[in-house]
């Protein structure tokens, strides 16, 4: 069964650049705690994260990318702080919400450009950051970001790609200075490592072979569908 979970967020992750850590969330927690699944997640993110980057690396917008892993390592401390006061459902909620909103703009042609100015790009990755450190949900905000760039679905993809493989390595130390990432753990990552990595290959086959609105549709309905999943397992 975990297999199936993995591969199917794996295909989803080639394909489109983001996606698997709320299916395999969604999927591992059903036989194990959550505990025991978010560091086997954390690695899997980040050896997917180094399979499908060198393929796609000079598509990466690096610039923008700075600015939101700055911003990033700003917010999540916060966000923590945050987690002490407010309950990180009703957080997740809100982004659900914000999520859906953002992926109606974006269906009817709003587009914000990449890179348009720091302050903006910065603030997105602040937003992750909070969001991630009080909700564990930091991925909608640069998500939305770069599916509304001028620039393509090739580099919102790559950009997505880059940012959780370097997002995650801040997880995986943070779950290993905890005591998390035991030996069980690296364990099941070895078993389940293969099978993500035929998943994501792939996925990404496909997206090389779809048409960039193909993909851009196909990463719209998925947006909205983990944001309905996020609010619907959260109420």
């Amino acid at each position: 069964m975990a297999c199936g979970v993995i591969l199917a967020g794996a295909l989803v992750r080639g394909f489109t650049g983001f996606g698997a850590s709320l299916i395999w969330i969604s999927g591992l927690t059903f036989l194990m705690d959550p505990d025991e699944a978010v560091p086997i997640i954390f690695c899997l993110e980040v050896i997917v994260s180094a399979q499908l980057l060198p393929a796609c690396r000079k598509d990466v917008g690096w610039g923008s990318l700075r600015y939101l892993i700055a911003g990033v390592v700003v917010g999540m401390p916060v966000g923590a702080a945050v987690l002490l006061a407010v309950q990180p459902e009703p957080m997740r909620v809100f982004v659900a919400v914000v999520v859906l909103v953002s992926v109606v703009m974006l269906a009817t042609g709003r587009k914000l450009p990449l890179g348009s100015g720091r302050p903006g790009t910065i603030g997105t990755g602040v937003a992750s950051g909070l969001l991630n450190g009080s909700a564990a949900s930091g991925g909608p905000p640069v998500i939305v970001f770069f599916m509304g760039s001028t620039d393509g679905m090739a580099v919102s993809r790559a950009s997505l790609i880059a940012f959780f493989g370097i997002t995650d390595i801040i997880g995986i130390v943070i779950v290993a200075v905890t005591g998390l990432l035991d030996g069980t753990a690296l364990l099941r990552v070895l078993v389940l490592a293969p099978v993500m990595m035929i998943g994501a290959a792939i996925g990404a086959r496909g997206f090389g072979f779809a048409k960039e609105e193909t993909v851009r549709r196909a990463a719209l309905i998925l947006l909205a569908a983990l944001a309905v999943v996020m609010i619907v397992t959260n109420l």
